[in-house]
């Protein structure tokens, strides 16, 4: 089902990884982060607060998103959160991307990733991109969900 007609469940990645995910990720302040699906808000959060660079969320849960604009009020933050279908949207100004997505739908968003210009890092969250090389695996348990958590790293060349 290309073009994001798949329903894509919320399962929010718990706040003790979410720290680990970012140092992984590295951001600069000059960087654009994108979180597609980005559910309630908390990956760009953190991005914005703590390491200033611009956060941006594509979500198209309608609920979602006016949560994750309520979160970042209250946060203080100045992320930019998009409702709408992430498929649609271009990624080719973006730095690093994060994903936590089903294989499926990352199956789907491998058109829009090619388009990553060179030196963009992709996160994933559990699920790696299926037949991509992975340049860097974390197993980092979350005290939170109780469980290990994968964290996957890609860097375009």
């Amino acid at each position: 089902m290309v073009g994001g007609k798949r329903r894509i469940p919320f399962a929010p990645t718990p706040h003790d990884i979410i720290s680990k995910i970012l140092s992984i990720a590295n951001p600069n302040p000059d960087d654009k982060l994108y979180d597609l699906g980005s559910g309630d808000g908390r990956i760009l959060i953190g991005a914005a607060q703590e390491y200033k660079c611009e956060a941006i969320g594509i979500e198209s849960n309608p609920e979602l998103y006016r949560l994750s604009l309520q979160k970042c009020k209250k946060n203080n933050v100045n992320a930019k959160i998009i409702l709408g279908n992430f498929y649609e949207y271009s990624l080719r100004d973006a730095d690093i991307v994060f994903l936590y997505l089903l294989p499926e739908a990352l199956e789907d968003l491998k058109p829009n990733l090619l388009t990553l210009k060179r030196g963009a890092r992709i996160i994933c969250h559990d699920f790696p991109i299926p037949g991509w090389k992975i340049d860097e695996v974390h197993k980092v348990y979350s005290y939170e969900s109780g469980r290990k958590h994968t964290i996957y790293l890609y860097k375009v060349k």
